[in-house]
């Protein structure tokens, strides 16, 4: 279950690397108040209106706007793993890319995402990033997206070249069998000994290759039949991704944070995520989003660099 010529490298410690090298150039740039304590979602100028999914709108966010909140709604745990299975099922009808149609994967996307510290947690501006990941070998990727209030003297170019990155191909060569799958999640979990309990950084390590990756169908379906069987997962609906589509979401909850995949309810095509409070900390009161992301096009393309027809 691999795009051709995949190389054959470690798949789990492959992807983790992929995923820390993109969360890093997402956030190495952004102003802090103090150090973050929480994971912040990873990816993705301009002015954006973002539907809530109380159906309330939310004016573009600023860095001195006030937190955005959200409902907190009761997630139903009873049918997500009916709901994965389902989308398994559908995944492995679409269409896969072409094996020749080019040597780099396209991801365009747009996010918001939360300073954490010094009080209430506030999205900083929503902002749209592209990149390229080459395809089947390891080469330069490219990475293009703007930055906000940088408090460094001299400009920062918005289009940052990312050496020697880990092939889409071997991103997604992961085991076809979902207890496998997930075994190889929880024991790169026990190798790193750190972070999220086990089913929680498994949810982020699938949530990690749906969100950056041009993923197989029967990847995919893989990877839903993986999820359903992370205890505690749950189906969250009327969620709405930072594009202002609606969707149903496939959440977990662990330290007092929510992250949801969020996926069409019809076609059940991955949107993007959402992660908030479900109750009162310091960062702010429950509802509080810490991430808004929406994947806006995913594409095969010769050259690095190139954009796909929108």
């Amino acid at each position: 279950m691999r795009e051709p010529l995949a190389p054959p490298v470690p798949a789990l410690p492959a992807m983790r690397r992929q995923a820390l090298r993109h969360h890093l150039l997402s956030e190495v740039r952004r102003p802090s108040r103090r150090p973050r304590r929480a994971r912040v979602l990873v990816p993705v100028a301009g002015v954006l209106t973002v539907a809530v999914a109380a159906g309330m709108v939310a004016q573009p966010w600023a860095p001195d706007s006030a937190p955005l909140i959200v409902p907190v709604e009761q997630g139903e745990r009873v049918g997500a793993s009916l709901l994965l299975n389902r989308m398994a099922v559908a995944a492995t009808d679409k269409p896969g890319p072409a094996s020749d149609q080019g040597g780099y994967v396209y991801i365009r996307s747009r996010g918001a995402f939360a300073e954490l510290g010094d009080g209430p947690a506030r999205l900083q501006p929503v902002h749209e990033r592209e990149m390229w990941i080459p395809r089947d070998e390891r080469g330069d990727g490219l990475l293009r997206q703007p930055y906000f209030h940088v408090p460094i003297v001299g400009g920062i170019p918005q289009s940052e070249t990312i050496p020697d990155v880990t092939p889409n191909a071997a991103l997604v060569d992961l085991p076809a069998d979902p207890d496998a799958l997930l075994a190889k999640l929880y024991q790169e979990r026990e190798q790193r000994g750190r972070g999220n309990s086990r089913d929680g950084a498994a949810f982020t390590a699938i949530g990690d290759i749906l969100r950056e990756s041009l993923v197989p169908p029967a990847t995919s379906a893989a990877l839903y039949r993986a999820a359903a069987k992370i205890p505690g997962v749950e189906v969250v609906r009327g969620v709405t991704d930072a594009a202002g589509r609606r969707g149903i979401a496939v959440a977990h909850t662990e330290r007092n944070r929510r992250d949801e995949w969020i996926f069409d309810e019809q076609t059940f095509d991955y949107l993007g995520e959402r992660s908030y409070l479900v109750a009162d900390t310091d960062d702010g009161p429950a509802g509080t989003v810490l991430g808004t992301t929406a994947v806006l096009q995913r594409a095969v393309v010769s050259q690095l660099g190139q954009r796909p027809q929108r």
